[in-house]
């Protein structure tokens, strides 16, 4: 239940711009989902800055994206991006995760260590955040491709009702396994030859 709550708890700070977009557009017009948006923004940034919480790479991803097209969306006379919205979200998401998988260390890592203490300065350590944060970037990659073919093959209200339930149970799961699995993942690559051999400090022998 402790992790569930952290899951939880990760997604509401880390993706409520996001968030907030979708619950707001959905209970009221897009105006005041935007404005709702903005001011959510602001009012957390002011509560990171006073109390010195980093802004992680993926937040600043998530603030952004929900500004940039609900403002498109706002100013166009017809919302013409509801169409493909999810698809360019997506891809433009997969590409932040490329790029955030660079430096000395990856968003996912970023992320983990505002969770809990430092991760070992160890270059296995260093690699395995770096596969993770490209395993981030296929699964949204993935998902806009799916997208656009729900988009291109079915009815628009229909493919935006298909997007909604697949978006949300395949992130929820994504999340999941990368909050509570890691110690598996980070084994299994170890076994699958993935991450560099380190060498282990040698223990001080006993009298």
């Amino acid at each position: 239940m402790r992790r569930v709550r952290a899951v939880l708890t990760f997604v509401l700070w880390e993706f409520g711009p996001l968030l907030a977009l979708l619950a707001l557009s959905a209970m009221f017009s897009l105006k005041v989902a935007i404005a709702g948006t903005i001011a959510i923004i602001l009012v957390d940034s002011g509560r990171r800055l006073w109390l010195r919480i980093p802004f992680t790479r993926i937040y600043l991803l998530s603030s952004g994206l929900a500004v940039v097209f609900g403002t498109i969306d706002l100013l166009a006379e017809t919302p013409f991006m509801l169409k493909y919205e999810a698809v360019i979200t997506n891809l433009a998401t997969g590409v932040a995760f490329v790029a955030g998988a660079r430096g000395p260390k990856s968003m996912i890592q970023e992320i983990a260590e505002q969770r809990r203490e430092a991760f070992p300065d160890r270059a296995d350590v260093r690699h395995f955040f770096r596969l993770l944060t490209l395993f981030w970037a296929v699964y949204f990659f993935l998902k806009a491709g799916l997208y656009f073919w729900l988009s291109v093959t079915l009815p628009t209200g229909r493919a935006i009702f298909l997007r909604s339930i697949i978006g949300s149970v395949s992130l929820g799961i994504m999340v999941a396994v990368s909050s509570t699995q890691g110690r598996r993942l980070f084994f299994l690559c170890q076994r699958l030859g993935l991450l560099p051999v380190v060498a282990m400090p040698e223990q001080p022998k006993t009298p």
